[in-house]
């Protein structure tokens, strides 16, 4: 298909004016265009804090309907004039405001703009319009509740934190340093502010316990049900590892006998599943039962075919060709402070061959002493040996541990001390000496 030339012929002045003036259009049409696009992607992606009030003020000439460029204006205003000239500032948030009265970030900034200036009135009327925009938003009800706060209006304002806890609870740790500071004196006003959720109050007594208010804490965490406990499991086990960390054991065995089940739940002077007929849950889930790490070159299992007493013992295959320095299986133990207990096991072998065999050690926490440690288990085969130990606890020691170890066997003239055999235990216990 042949193509056509099309001619259009501009001779009359009419079309040649008309032609001129969509030109003339056209031009400023674009130059507004891009000056309104290079205001708005300065006023976008600019730093506040490292960006001058001329060239903020040439972002607003070039895009002066744009209310990103006034708010951002007003924020440089705000970090780099002085006290007497914020009213800039506040006049171009207003204006932003003004250009978009329903995006919050402006009612915000202006809120808080109002309130720096000491317009408390104004402040909150401006946070309470951001707050009704993005409700469910968490930095509006910060805000306002902050303003609130500083105002003495305590009902209020931890109503409007609380929101913004929830809403972000990266917020929570300062919604509660705000609480403890306003009622450390009122544990019902702590409750109250605190919120009435089991979640909320299980997180704030994980808070009071990890800032040394142990009282506190505790109480509160004693006021929730026996299923709010359970349902806050998650929380209830960073109380305790917080409890441990202070070797408070007495309060941690505490919270876990209120989330574990009856069968996992134990008391102070109790060997937990010394027998070892649970045949399972040996690991950090169980936090006052034994815990099983193992060693390579090492089985460590439950055996129904030996044993002392009940139907299971833990048994060790030893393979070692090289070294083993710990066969990693304890059980922490809560005991009472400056106390005389007595100590007993049974220890079984089968073609045990070693320098170095295992033994166990009763550890205090506290300090990592060892308060007592058993003989090697014995080498060769042998049925089951008493194991017998005396010891008392120190003054603050409210748990011992408990600890099958190998005894130490390698130095620098024997660097290889294998160990090769099997090892059985049972029946752990320790009574309180009258």
């Amino acid at each position: 298909m042949p193509h056509e030339l099309i001619q259009v012929r501009v001779r009359n002045p009419l079309i040649k004016i008309l032609l001129l003036l969509l030109l003339i259009v056209a031009g400023a049409w674009s130059y507004f265009a891009v000056s309104w696009y290079i205001g708005n992607t300065f006023a976008e992606y600019s730093d506040p804090n490292a960006t001058t009030v001329d060239i903020a003020r040439r972002a607003v000439g070039m895009a002066p309907k744009d209310p990103l460029t006034h708010w951002r204006m007003a924020q440089i205003a705000e970090k780099t004039l002085t006290l007497d000239q914020q009213g800039a500032a506040i006049a171009e948030y207003e204006k932003a405001v003004s250009l978009s009265p329903n995006d919050y970030r402006f009612w915000m900034s202006l809120g808080r703009a109002y309130e720096q200036a000491g317009e408390a009135n104004k402040a909150e009327q401006a946070l309470k319009r951001a707050v009704a925009l993005a409700p469910a938003y968490a930095y509006p009800h910060w805000y306002l509740g902050n303003l609130l706060l500083r105002n003495a209006r305590y009902d209020e304002a931890f109503a409007e934190l609380r929101l913004a806890s929830q809403a972000d609870p990266e917020l929570r740790p300062q919604q509660f340093n705000l609480v403890w500071a306003i009622y450390s004196d009122d544990p019902e006003g702590l409750k109250n502010a605190v919120g009435n959720t089991s979640e909320v109050r299980a997180a704030f007594a994980l808070y009071l316990i990890s800032q040394q208010h142990l009282a506190e804490g505790l109480r509160l965490w004693d006021s929730l049900s026996v299923d709010d406990k359970i349902a806050n499991r998650y929380t209830a086990e960073q109380i305790i590892q917080s409890l441990f960390k202070d070797y408070k054991f007495h309060a941690a065995l505490k919270v876990w006998n209120d989330i574990a089940t009856e069968k996992f739940r134990t008391e102070v002077g109790q060997v937990f599943d010394g027998s070892f007929e649970l045949g399972g849950g040996y690991g950090p889930e169980t936090v006052f039962g034994w815990q099983v790490q193992g060693a390579p070159q090492v089985q460590i299992g439950v055996d129904a075919g030996r044993l002392h007493g009940g139907m299971k013992s833990l048994r060790f295959v030893f393979d070692v060709r090289a070294n083993v320095e710990t066969v990693n299986v304890y059980q922490l133990v809560p005991v009472q402070p400056q106390t005389a207990y007595d100590f007993e096991a049974y220890v079984s072998t089968d073609k045990l061959t070693t320098a170095g065999a295992p033994q166990i050690d009763i550890v205090d926490p506290t300090d990592n002493a060892v308060l007592m440690s058993s003989a090697q288990a014995p080498v060769g085969t042998n049925g089951w040996n008493r194991v017998s130990l005396s010891f008392r606890t120190g003054e603050k020691t409210e748990a011992v541990i408990i600890k099958i170890v190998r005894f130490p066997c390698v130095d620098k003239e024997t660097p290889v001390c294998p160990i090769f055999g099997t090892v059985w235990y049972d029946d752990f216990s320790i009574t309180r000496r009258n």
